[in-house]
């Protein structure tokens, strides 16, 4: 049978030598397919991007085009030492030559990660707000803005988009007249985070948001300050609210939550809010009633706050499916966790993470309100509780729980 081809064959009685096999050559980075070159400027720091005009003709130009930018001062700290004056001048530099000398194509998302010398508030702040701007005029769909040290004092008239449909502020000053700006000068805008936040404005009002997360540190703080305006939210068309890990002073009220007919989901934590009025309370729930799911965290310092409270605090919850409890101080009766039960007639999911009141003392009349009150799961699947087994609360919710109709085998424990 014939075999392989030798590398030598004789031919009409004459030796022909095969050619040498020439050894292939390594991919290299400009054999990278063009489409994906952009996706790999996408990944890089600003500065980082910029530099590979260095590898080839090929990439010579490319990060003109980019449509996102990741400009962060921190790519000119002087190693292990932080960003001097020096470092903040050349990131200052930077940033306003990329900006000039880019393509004028859009930007898909402009972030910013930026320094402020809290003894040059005012003049750290211009140069910020400029570039947001200019991203904004580039058709950013999406900004995000992160300042540390100090605040950046945003100017609410540079919030003017017809493509902006994302918005993340870190560490930035929410001026008076910047939700009115946001309302009237980005139509499109669906998705705000707030972190670090101080906020001038009474009322956030908006006909887009679909999702808001005001959270971390963030606090309500109008000007002129009184501690008797209450802020109100106001959002139609929100799908998602998160509020939680707030900065709240005594005497802070939680905002008037109105006009949330779309809301599905919502994360609230009000670990941090003290002696809250029961009224406040019972509004901020009921702006939450159409929710389909609610993980409600409400505080290690309100122990005595349900004892007050009237037998309509807890409104009607008819669309809630997952209902998750976490940090609260339930009476020896289980008053507080019934209230939520028999306002939930559809629940699906129930997450406890409680703690009892030890000698607790529940006036007469809310004892006998909860003794009369049956507690029935009639669609209740799974609950989860969240706590060691030998935790005597454990044991409190099971009996609780199995009383009410619920089987061991739908009792979950987490620890």
């Amino acid at each position: 049978m014939p075999g392989d081809p030798e590398p030598m064959a004789e031919t009409s009685g004459a030796m022909v030598v095969a050619p040498a096999r020439v050894p292939r050559a390594e991919p290299g980075i400009n054999d990278l397919p063009r489409d994906l070159l952009p996706r790999v400027l996408s990944c890089l720091d600003a500065r980082e991007a910029v530099q590979t005009c260095v590898l080839s003709k090929l990439w010579r130009d490319l990060w003109r085009d980019a449509r996102r930018i990741n400009a962060s001062c921190r790519a000119f700290e002087i190693d292990g030492g932080g960003l001097d004056d020096h470092g903040r001048s050349l990131f200052k530099e930077f940033v306003n030559r990329l900006l000039m000398l880019r393509n004028p194509v859009s930007l898909d998302e402009f972030r910013l990660w930026y320094y402020i010398d809290g003894d040059k508030l005012y003049a750290d702040a211009a140069e910020p707000n400029l570039w947001i701007r200019h991203a904004l005029l580039c058709e950013a769909r999406s900004v995000e803005i992160f300042a540390w040290h100090d605040k950046l004092e945003l100017n609410p008239a540079v919030c003017t988009s017809e493509h902006l449909t994302s918005l993340l502020l870190y560490s930035v000053v929410l001026t008076n007249g910047f939700f009115k700006q946001l309302q009237n000068g980005c139509k499109a805008l669906e998705r705000l985070i707030l972190q670090e936040c101080p906020i001038n404005d009474i009322e956030i009002a908006s006909q887009t948001i679909k999702f808001l997360s005001i959270g971390h540190i963030c606090w309500f703080h109008p000007r002129p300050y009184d501690p008797a305006h209450q802020p109100s939210l106001s959002l139609p068309n929100l799908i998602h609210l998160g509020f939680f890990d707030h900065l709240a002073y005594d005497g802070d009220r939680i905002p008037l939550v109105k006009n949330m007919e779309s809301l599905q989901t919502a994360y609230i934590d009000l670990l941090k809010y003290n002696d809250l009025p029961v009224d406040d309370i019972r509004q901020f729930l009921l702006g939450l009633s159409g929710v389909t799911k609610l993980e409600f965290c409400f505080g290690f310092g309100q122990e005595e706050l349900m004892m007050g409270m009237d037998l309509q605090w807890c409104p009607k919850f008819n669309n809630l499916k997952f209902l998750s409890l976490v940090n609260w101080y339930l009476d020896a009766n289980f008053y507080e966790l019934i209230a939520f039960l028999q306002n939930s007639p559809n629940l699906e999911h129930l997450t406890l993470s409680l703690k009892l009141k030890q000698h607790a003392k529940v006036p007469g009349a809310l004892m006998g309100w909860a003794g009369n009150r049956l507690f029935t799961g009639e669609h209740l699947k799974t609950v989860e509780i969240i706590c060691s087994k030998d935790d005597p609360a454990f044991h409190s919710h099971r009996e609780f729980l199995l009383a009410g109709g619920i089987s061991d085998g739908q009792i979950h424990i987490k620890q």
